[in-house]
């Protein structure tokens, strides 16, 4: 358990966080940790340009959480039930169907404006929307995942929330989702993984949140920035890394859809199969890396891979090029159901 200086409570959905010491967090119990000198900020800002979307995209208005003292930040409080979950991330990893277009090339950053579904899910289900950045071999593979996710299993209930995920071994025996264990570094004194973010409606209105994570040239951190008002929510430490301690060689985009085993899987987006239109998909647009000298760029649609583990009955995607006024641009989602591992 977290210790506090004092406790606030979330009076919509109840989420109690606790008042940490930016030096004394859990994030400095990590071995490789002892010694790293926090950094409170970006050496080099990386604002992304935050378009205009259209007005079915709206931006989300969010919910700080204040009142804290100076040099401390909220964390989601973590209940012994939560640490308990945590050491099945690896059986997690193995139960799920990826559905992604992905280039391999050297990248330091990515990001997109992801429409925010609230994913209908059973308990032992999951569903999310997100963007992955990674480097190594499969036995050793390097992985950062953020987006939105609705995971009762992580949660302890249905609602659309932000989150985080790393491992440096292919999720055997290292990382977790946001702070269930040593690792990120959070700076932010108002957000916080576990935020929760409103969604569209499928036929209806949409909503947009922007997500992006980018490695700092000077410390090799890889920070985390997301909202309309690029937040800085805090960094994954470059210590804690093997191959993504330089770059990435593969990003990739889209959804994951994961229950129990021998049960049928969720759905993903809003649950239904792709169209080109925004009211009835889930979508991710300006869809964009950042290379080598520092600066956010389309993803090039024509150098994708998709990547389907399962039938395209179950969870498919559509691309368009930068003919858009959004951008690189994916639809993508599914009803899932019945859907073997291909």
């Amino acid at each position: 358990m977290n210790s506090a200086l004092f406790i606030l409570k979330s009076t919509e959905l109840g989420d109690i966080y606790d008042c940490i010491n930016i030096y004394k967090r859990p994030s400095f119990d990590h071995p490789l940790l002892v010694n790293h000198k926090i950094q409170m900020k970006p050496t080099v800002i990386q604002e992304q340009a935050n378009e205009q979307i259209s007005n079915m995209f709206p931006s989300i208005m969010r919910s700080k959480l204040e009142g804290f003292p100076s040099e401390t930040v909220p964390i989601r409080r973590t209940t012994k039930k939560e640490l308990i979950k945590q050491k099945y991330i690896s059986s997690w990893m193995k139960r799920r169907h990826v559905i992604q277009p992905s280039a391999e090339k050297i990248y330091y950053g990515g990001s997109s404006s992801i429409s925010v579904a609230n994913t209908r899910v059973n308990p032992g289900q999951f569903s999310t929307g997100q963007i992955w950045i990674q480097n190594g071999p499969s036995e050793e593979l390097n992985s950062i995942e953020f987006g939105w996710a609705v995971h009762p299993h992580l949660f302890n209930d249905n609602q659309t929330r932000v989150f985080g995920l790393w491992t440096v071994d292919g999720f055997r025996e290292t990382g977790c989702y946001n702070m269930l264990c040593p690792g990120f570094v959070k700076v932010h004194p108002e957000y916080s993984f576990g935020e929760h973010i409103n969604s569209g409606t499928y036929g209806g209105d949409q909503r947009a949140f922007s997500f992006s994570v980018h490695r700092d040239p000077k410390s090799g951190n890889w920070w985390f920035v997301n909202g309309i008002d690029n937040a800085k929510i805090g960094y994954w430490p470059k210590e804690i890394f093997t191959h993504l301690a330089n770059n990435a060689s593969v990003i990739g985009y889209g959804g994951v859809a994961g229950g129990d085993l021998g049960g049928p899987t969720p759905p993903m987006g809003h649950g239904h199969l792709p169209v080109f239109d925004s009211k009835y998909s889930y979508c991710m647009l300006h869809m964009k890396v950042i290379n080598n000298r520092g600066n956010y760029v389309d993803f090039d649609s024509s150098k994708m891979q998709l990547k389907h583990d399962t039938k395209t009955s179950c969870y498919d995607l559509m691309l368009t090029g930068r003919a858009l006024s959004w951008g690189t641009t994916m639809f993508s989602g599914g009803p899932g159901g019945d859907c073997p591992v291909l």
